[in-house]
């Protein structure tokens, strides 16, 4: 684990969806509320698959699709949960839409392309950044079509403690 000024980054090697829906579960079922998670990832990479994880931990059980063309979707279960995705905003979008206001204390609120909302985001709880892996093939780098690094970020002191307890949870069931 790297730990600079107290910040937690552990990141988890993954080989199917499955795994990172039972990652997001993990951290969907240590959520308390006001909870601000940061998904980062490319095109494809798992940033919604990450979501429908944190929503089956929080006891939803409706589909999670991507928020793309409607810009947030809201889900209820144990706590309310909004997803956002800002891949076609900008910040001044972000911030005219008012999409980030008025948002209670206790949801729980999770962006994809987080990066797009600049200065309009303040402060986060939780960073995700989910990588496509690649493997050396003969001197190559080959990107693995299912595999996935996925990296937990935070600075906050309870969120240290809960990604330190997922990586030992993962490592003793790996």
């Amino acid at each position: 684990m790297m730990q600079e000024s107290n910040t937690a980054r552990r990141t988890f090697l993954d080989e199917s969806a499955d795994e990172t829906r039972y990652l997001g579960m993990l951290l969907g079922s240590e959520i308390e509320g006001g909870e601000v998670i940061l998904l980062e990832g490319t095109l494809g990479a798992g940033k919604t698959t990450m979501v429908q994880g944190i929503a089956a931990g929080l006891g939803i059980h409706e589909p999670v699709k991507s928020p793309s063309f409607v810009l947030e979707r809201i889900y209820w279960g144990r706590l309310v949960l909004h997803h956002f995705d800002f891949y076609r905003l900008t910040q001044e979008d972000i911030m005219e839409a008012g999409l980030l206001y008025d948002i209670d204390e206790s949801a729980v609120v999770v962006i994809e392309w987080p990066e797009r909302a600049g200065e309009a985001l303040q402060g986060w709880t939780l960073k995700v950044t989910i990588e496509f892996y690649d493997e050396p093939v003969n001197s190559t780098r080959v990107i693995a079509e299912n595999k996935r690094k996925i990296t937990l970020e935070s600075s906050d002191v309870r969120w240290v403690e809960v990604i330190e307890a997922i990586w030992r949870h993962t490592q003793q069931h790996a």
